[in-house]
């Protein structure tokens, strides 16, 4: 990790304290996606496994019978609506927060420089918050396989009803007592497939390859993916508004134990350095689910670009690059 932070501060030059902040915001925020979209799982097994031992309590031998199936059927539904809902609400906030720490690293290095330079940061606080809104209704846009988000989220509601539904079926099957079945999808979610071979053998037999090895798994690749793109995102298009903006640069992570497409991502040259893109030709982020690589914004040194701003601000015509920016971009915001 150090190395990738070496990387990422000689990137940035004397804009590192802020790119390291955009990072840290983005990770804490990786780093409690998986314990709360799992909770949103155990908590719907939960109620799930309550209602079986109800079930168990009121049925003699306490066996599960074809009927409790069928009464079941309801409540998976609603399980299935509520974690859907659930999740969506999640990776909303998860959007936001990412899309924000990516814009937030362009967002400090212009309303520092424009302060020093005696330039309103007013109207540039707008131009921002309003790449904001469009990085995040882009990351909802966003398909894949021809389905947006929110119908992937909706998915894993499903995917939740019909594994548990299989499970249940199966006790039914072998005449598994609901007690013993409501323990077994408790520890199943909490704790995964390979957990119950021992302890249920005769059901694991039979499930086969029908239930997945960890129930959330789909889900918080979901998430990572999403949330790192939302980063990705917001980074990509607050830089693109910056006239100090130069390139992006793909610094690739240590963790990933194979070469895979992070690799040639990283080597790319264009002439602006290995691993640095030209603006506008930034590559598809992230390379794959679960990528940790960087992306660093490359920014004009603050001293050259202060001094650039001062000069133009006295005589617009002594810089048209600038003019342009301002006249294309800034004022139509």
């Amino acid at each position: 990790m150090s190395r990738e932070i070496d990387e990422l501060k000689s990137t940035a030059g004397d804009y590192w304290r802020w790119a390291l902040e955009a990072r840290k915001l983005y990770i804490d925020l990786r780093l409690r996606q998986d314990p709360e979209i799992r909770s949103l799982y155990i908590r719907a097994a939960d109620r799930i496994a309550e209602e079986l031992r109800e079930m168990a309590a009121s049925t003699p031998g306490a066996m599960l019978r074809k009927r409790h199936l069928e009464a079941m059927e309801k409540l998976l539904r609603q399980e299935a609506e509520k974690l859907a809902g659930q999740f969506k609400n999640q990776m909303d906030e998860y959007i936001q927060t990412a899309v924000e720490a990516g814009v937030g690293y362009t967002k400090s290095i212009l309303s520092s420089l424009f302060e020093e330079a005696g330039i309103s940061t007013g109207h540039m606080n707008a131009m921002l918050a309003g790449v904001n809104r469009q990085a995040v209704e882009a990351c909802w846009a966003r398909t894949k396989k021809g389905l947006f988000l929110s119908d992937r989220i909706w998915e894993q509601g499903e995917n939740l009803r019909g594994t548990i539904r299989d499970i249940i079926q199966e006790s039914v099957a072998i005449g598994q007592d609901a007690v013993k079945t409501a323990r077994m999808l408790e520890r199943y979610v909490k704790q995964g497939k390979k957990t119950l071979a021992s302890e249920y053998p005769k059901m694991m037999e039979r499930m086969g390859g029908r239930i997945p090895g960890d129930i959330s798994y789909e889900a918080l690749r979901l998430a990572r993916t999403e949330t790192t793109a939302a980063f990705g995102e917001g980074t990509i298009a607050a830089a693109r508004m910056s006239p100090s903006y130069k390139g992006m640069k793909w610094i690739l992570s240590k963790s990933h134990p194979i070469t895979d497409i992070c690799d040639d991502l990283a080597a790319h040259d264009e002439g602006l350095g290995k691993g640095v893109y030209a603006p506008g030709n930034e590559p598809p982020y992230p390379g794959h689910p679960n990528c940790l690589c960087i992306l660093v914004p490359v920014h004009e040194e603050p001293e050259q670009f202060v001094k650039r701003l001062k000069k133009w601000r006295s005589d617009p015509s002594s810089d048209p690059e600038l003019e342009k920016w301002y006249n294309d971009i800034y004022k139509k915001i």
